[in-house]
């Protein structure tokens, strides 16, 4: 089962099928809701991805998983140009 959701102008398919999953959307959701300024910090400077308190709360695998994520959020806002930096 999927589940569409739309927050802070992020759309996302949320799967519904296991805990892990569903964390790393919160966290994924958490940090978009922060907006591109941050989430381009993150994905830039690793000081910045190690003081972030959601990140440090998933395994490394996770984490990684959660930064492809925003890689890909971001390369649609950036391609759309509703990103304003």
């Amino acid at each position: 089962m999927t589940l569409s959701v739309i927050i802070s102008g992020r759309s996302s398919e949320v799967r519904l099928d296991t805990l892990k999953n569903k964390q790393m959307n919160r966290v994924v959701d958490s940090i978009c809701h922060r907006g591109c300024r941050y989430v381009n910090t993150l994905l830039m400077d690793v000081d910045a991805r190690r003081s972030c308190q959601e990140l440090q709360d998933l395994n490394a695998d996770q984490q990684i998983g959660v930064l492809r994520e925003l890689k890909s959020v971001m390369a649609v806002y950036n391609k759309t140009g509703n990103c304003k930096l």
